[in-house]
């Protein structure tokens, strides 16, 4: 079983999205913002890592900054998710860092197919 690692603000969309791939067969761990899911990755070496750009406290590109300098996590594919208000130069940037990008909302399949593109590089 594949575990992923989902970084989320929002404790609605964390919960919702965990409960759809938990559905799917995946072992799913959570974290309210990069810092937390940072440290989780570390610990549990998730198979992928669905990490929000726009958060709070310890954002996507900060996550990212965390990610590059350690070299368990820096070997783990991520996706990028944002609601279409995330600013385009950090969309841009951000995204050319990751495994895939899904932009919220998003459909069960929509979810399911980028993870699973995650997965396979």
């Amino acid at each position: 079983m594949k575990n992923i690692l989902i970084i989320e603000d929002n404790a609605e969309i964390r919960e919702n999205t965990a409960e759809l791939l938990g559905l799917s067969d995946y072992s799913v761990l959570t974290a309210e913002n990069g810092d937390k899911g940072f440290i989780l990755a570390k610990k549990h070496k998730p198979d992928a890592i669905l990490c929000d750009m726009m958060m709070p406290a310890s954002n996507g590109r900060e996550f990212l900054r965390l990610a590059r300098n350690d070299t368990v996590v820096a070997e783990i594919p991520f996706v990028f998710f944002s609601a279409d208000s995330a600013a385009a130069e950090i969309k841009k940037g951000l995204v050319k860092e990751a495994a895939g990008y899904l932009r919220k909302p998003f459909t069960e399949q929509q979810l399911l197919d980028t993870i699973k593109k995650a997965l396979a590089k």
